[in-house]
């Protein structure tokens, strides 16, 4: 039956040709002939001129269709049909006007195009362009066929084949016929298992458009008025861009394992596993720190009290992690686990040789990833540890493990984010449970957090106040679960990974270190706690812990002359005698000392605890439960649409060292390797060993999943799930246009870099950026478009030991931040922690005369003043990631700087104009602290950057390649306006997002040159193959451009084409 047939309405009173056609017999026999499924006919542009283009019936369709009928001709164009008799053309496509059946009838037989017939198609347009004609409905009259003379026939095409080179697009090729007879045309034939198209053609290569996506046969012979010679058959797959995006619409970047599912803490599942973990710890607790699976191994992979190169190696030996010799090949091969967190970049560039003047490159990009498989490594060991003892008949836990599923246990993760959830798990409190020491208990931990007291009703600590920027709210959390709202609320807005990551190692992550570690506790506690810390260093033959050996050089003439009239030698003898004798001794000089506030005092930024430093931090057993946590808030964030990912070429230039030790199929430890040291760039010609996309299979595909994954905003309401992971793909940083990079000098007339937080502060720092602010404000505007393009910039940091303080960063106009910079200063200084009301812990509290002046030299009043204030915060953070590491570090921090400016521009108060210059502005409270002087803003580089989430962008042009191909257009206001509108009426031929992602598949493809026969004639289909089967084996998505480049790749992988 004919596949495009329509139904008839019965009570009609007229018939429309086409359904007569499909429905009465030819002949007197009353049979209706067998009918053949309709085929649209296409004329192809090689044909298109003014003369009508003539065919004879077997030219066309060949001697195996007896017969057809000619319907549904194109509006506008014209089938005629030669009438010998008549000696003239009869229109043949004209719609019937008649009813009558008998007319009808004659009609019908009119357009019955039958052996040696001839018609013509006149078109609607001469203008070159392939056309559809009319469609054909074949019929079989029963009549016999005479095969025509072979000799007579065109032979069979040659070298047949087919290929998509633009979206929706077939490009069918072959070689002309070797045959002596004539060929007056080509007939092509495609089908797709739906419908049927045929093509007639005297080219040698046609393009199909306006495809679906599926698998085509092309079938192409050579006719004459003779007939149809052999045909020739190709077949060929077709991926269109919107069914490419279609098919990763509502997918989260990431797939995990459904068979280990992680609980939170407070459900029934999760406190079943936190009752098994603390088996395995109590376990891992008791074997020699030579085991890969003791608990000594596994939270020294996080960190150690050896800072520097040779004391961890001797250590290691020292306390029996390894033999000497052990050691020396571990070193030789830079195969070192401990020490092994991001955390301990300066450590690890320097023994690489790096020049320790130099900065680091953005290590804090691994935060996020090497937790996430340093945990769900951890993780590993503690099932074989239970799996371990389940089976050995003489574990004392043989009893507890008899009935549990230790095969799947998942590790929990506490959510401290929702009031209900954010006190400390109970299995975590008490000392003894079932009448053994608690391993999972820890007593060099916040006092207050031990006890029970929920995050929700513990106060932020002043030392981390204003870690996280909230652009244009200065409302701060009283509490640390509202402050972790807003925090994880400003994470999934994020558009870059980078800032995403960013943004998630300092809250919750570091902040909540600092409050489980007892950073809001009082100082009896914390001096308890340091107390601990600083034996339990001796402990291990670190005796210089915090200067406890000596009188600090910051310790004040009170310190210092209670210790030399005490004749104690040193700080720590003095504390520690003196909180078990006197406390009042200590408490009493706290604000005298500098050393003792760092320590002690109620603005203190230092938590001295197992959790609140970073070398030590794994070893308290609630650190893997808390990142568990901010490892689930990556997962969410993979769902919403602003997602990122973690791009191969960001990892390359921070290569770390990604090796744990796992179980192996038997149960026995191994090292795991997903990428090493040498994967940084920075470290010169020659390396090789570069296997970053390893990191990224790993992190994608984990192997657990969560019990829940519902991101919420701020208020606790769901997030539409609406990541693509396709798009995200598509953001890859190689599309991302580079505007400048700087490096910022507060004074360029004196000889040296002036660029530490004290050199800074309070001094406007020109971005230079090739964009007025009222530019970057249009490319951000969606009124006009939808493009949303954004300016970032990333700042490199060298942050000191054992020193932190939280900054600020203003951007604005330079010209208002300079005539301003004494008056935000004044601001930036009236911060009050006694000034928390509602929902604010604290505030800044300018007096009445604070008023800015506006860009027309006007004075603002004091409220509008106050809230422009609000306007033009980029950032307030932490240069350390964990404000009481020890350790020196470089890390980096990211912003969106367009957000602000869009916000300064609404404000509507003359702080920032169209040809306003942008630039940034370090705030700091301490400015002459030995911390701000040993701080170094190093370099801000500054990019364009595009979240891509239309789904129908596939001919729409890619406008941040435009962008980078015609930088002169970032200046034209009129083009930024709408970049679609400008490129098309431009650039007709400008890059499509299309475009974009065959660049991205042919570097694939380069990166992967096994993979270029089978998707170079389908090239979108491997981006496909990349996200469904490529990220899982590991396969590097654009390894090629460390070395070469796009235009190269594509040259590569159609060099046959």
């Amino acid at each position: 039956t004919n596949t495009n047939r329509r139904s008839v309405n019965k009570r009609s009173k007229t018939l429309s040709l086409e359904h007569l056609e499909q429905r009465i017999a030819l002949d007197a026999s009353g049979i209706r002939p067998q009918l053949e499924p309709v085929c649209e006919v296409y004329i192809d542009k090689s044909l298109v001129g003014v003369d009508p283009v003539v065919f004879g019936k077997s030219e066309l369709v060949g001697q195996d269709t007896k017969s057809f009928v000619i319907t549904g001709v194109v509006a506008g164009s014209t089938v005629e049909k030669w009438d010998a008799a008549a000696d003239q053309w009869h229109d043949v496509s004209t719609p019937p006007t008649t009813s009558n059946p008998r007319q009808l009838l004659q009609l019908l037989q009119n357009r019955i195009i039958q052996k040696d017939d001839q018609i013509r198609w006149l078109p609607k347009s001469t203008d070159g362009v392939t056309q559809k004609a009319f469609e054909i409905v074949g019929w079989d009259d029963g009549s016999p066929s005479v095969a025509p003379d072979p000799a007579l026939l065109p032979g069979a095409v040659e070298n047949l084949k087919a290929y998509s080179d633009a979206d929706g697009e077939l490009t069918v090729s072959w070689s002309q016929t070797a045959s002596a007879a004539p060929t007056a045309h080509y007939i092509v034939s495609t089908d797709n298992g739906i419908s049927q198209e045929i093509t007639v053609t005297d080219s040698t290569t046609i393009e199909l458009a306006d495809l679906q996506s599926g698998d085509y046969t092309l079938t192409v012979s050579a006719s004459n008025t003779h007939g149809e010679g052999d045909s020739s058959t190709a077949s060929q797959s077709l991926l269109t861009f919107s069914d490419l995006v279609q098919d990763f619409q509502d997918s989260s970047l990431e797939t995990g394992n459904p068979d280990f599912i992680r609980y939170g803490a407070h459900t029934p599942e999760g406190a079943n596993a936190i009752d098994l973990y603390r088996i395995a710890v109590d376990v891992m607790k008791g074997l020699p720190s030579d085991n890969p699976y003791s608990w000594d191994v596994q939270a020294g992979i996080h960190g150690t009290f050896w800072t520097t190169l040779s004391s961890l190696k001797q250590g290691m030996i020292d306390e029996g992690f390894m033999t000497t010799a052990e050691a020396d090949e571990a070193f030789s091969d830079w195969k070192v686990v401990l020490n092994n967190c991001n955390h301990w970049v300066k450590l690890w560039a320097q023994a690489q040789g790096v020049d320790p003047t130099i900065p680091t490159q953005n290590f804090s990009v691994v935060f996020i990833a090497w937790h996430r498989l340093y945990i769900a490594a951890f993780e590993k060991v503690i099932r074989q540890v239970l799996i371990n003892e389940k089976t050995d008949n003489n574990s004392p836990f043989a009893a507890e493990l008899s009935d549990a599923d230790v095969e799947t246990w998942a590790l929990p993760y506490w959510d401290y984010r929702t009031p209900e959830n954010s006190a400390l798990p109970q299995g975590f409190r008490e000392p003894m449970h079932n009448g053994r020491p608690n391993s999972l208990y820890e007593k060099i931990r916040g006092a207050d957090i031990n006890a029970g007291l929920p995050l929700s009703e513990t106060h932020m600590p002043e030392g981390d106040l204003g870690i996280v920027p909230v652009p244009g709210n200065a409302q701060t959390g009283v509490s640390v679960s509202q402050y972790f709202n807003q925090s994880v609320a400003l994470q999934q807005a994020q558009t870059l990974f980078t800032q995403f990551n960013s943004l998630a190692e300092l809250s919750p992550h570091a902040v909540a270190h600092d409050v489980i570690g007892g950073m809001s506790d009082t100082a009896l506690p914390r001096i308890s706690n340091w107390i601990d810390m600083v034996d339990i260093a001796r402990l291990e033959n670190v005796p210089t812990l915090w200067e406890s050996n000596t009188i600090p050089s910051d310790a004040g003439e009170t310190l210092r002359n209670a210790i030399e009239q005490g004749n104690y030698g040193n700080v720590y003898n003095f504390i520690s005698d003196k909180y078990s004798t006197d406390p009042s001794a200590i408490t009493s000089i706290i604000d005298d000392s500098n050393y003792l506030t760092t320590f002690f005092g109620e603005s203190s930024n230092i938590a001295p605890s197992l959790i609140g430093w970073v070398p030590t931090a794994g070893r308290d057993s609630i650190f893997y439960l808390h990142h568990g946590y901010v490892d689930k808030l990556w997962t969410e964030y993979n769902t919403l649409p602003t997602s990122a990912y973690l791009q191969e070429s960001v990892l390359d230039i921070a290569g770390w060292n990604f090796t744990f030790w796992e179980p192996d199929a038997n149960g026995d430890p191994i090292l795991q390797t997903y990428s090493t040291w040498n994967n940084a760039n920075y470290l010169g010609s020659g390396v090789e060993t570069i296997t970053s996309n390893k990191v990224l299979q790993a992190v994608y595909y984990p192997n657990y999943t969560y019990d829940s994954v519902e991101p919420l905003n701020s208020k606790y309401l769901p997030l539409p799930k609406t990541s693509n992971s396709a798009l995200a793909l598509f953001e890859n940083p190689i599309f991302s246009p580079s505007l400048n990079t700087i490096q910022p000098d507060a004074d360029s007339s004196i000889p040296g870099e002036q660029n530490t937080i004290h050199d800074l502060a309070f001094h406007a720092v020109n971005l230079e950026l090739p964009l007025t602010a009222g530019l970057i404000n249009e490319l951000t505007s969606t009124e006009t478009d939808q493009e949303d393009i954004r300016v970032a910039i990333e700042m490199v940091l060298e942050a000191p030991m054992k020193s932190s303080e939280n900054i600020g960063v203003a951007i604005g106009s330079k010209h208002f931040l300079e005539t301003n910079a004494d008056k935000i200063q004044e601001y930036w200084n009236s911060w009050d922690v006694t000034a928390g009301t509602g929902n604010r812990d604290g505030n800044f509290r300018p007096n009445e005369t604070f008023r800015l002046m506006n860009l027309d030299n006007s004075l603002l009043s004091h409220n509008d003043s106050v809230n422009a204030m609000r306007n033009l915060q980029l950032a307030r953070f932490n240069p350390l990631a964990m404000s009481s590491t020890s350790m020196p570090m470089t890390t980096h921090y990211s912003a969106d700087v367009s957000f602000p400016t869009s916000q300064q521009f609404s404000f509507q108060h003359d702080i920032i104009r169209e040809d306003s210059q942008l630039a940034i502005m370090i705030l700091s409270a301490t400015p002459d602290s030995d911390a701000s002087q040993q701080t170094t803003l190093s370099e801000i580089s500054s990019s364009l950057h595009q979240n891509i989430t239309v789904g129908t962008i596939g001919g729409d042009v890619d406008a941040l390649t435009y962008l980078q191909t015609n930088p002169a257009v970032i200046g034209n206001p009129a083009a930024l306006a709408n970049i679609q509108v400008w490129a098309e009426t431009h650039s007709p031929d400008a890059s499509t997002y299309y475009d974009r992602a065959i660049d991205l598949a042919c570097v694939y493809m380069a990166t992967n040159p096994d993979l270029i026969p089978i998707y170079r004639d389908n090239p979108l289909a491997a981006i496909k193959q990349y996200l469904d089967e490529g990220l899982f084996h590991g396969r590097s998505l654009d390894g090629w451009l460390r070395t070469s480049t796009i235009a190269a790749a594509r040259s590569l992988v159609f060099a046959e084409i």
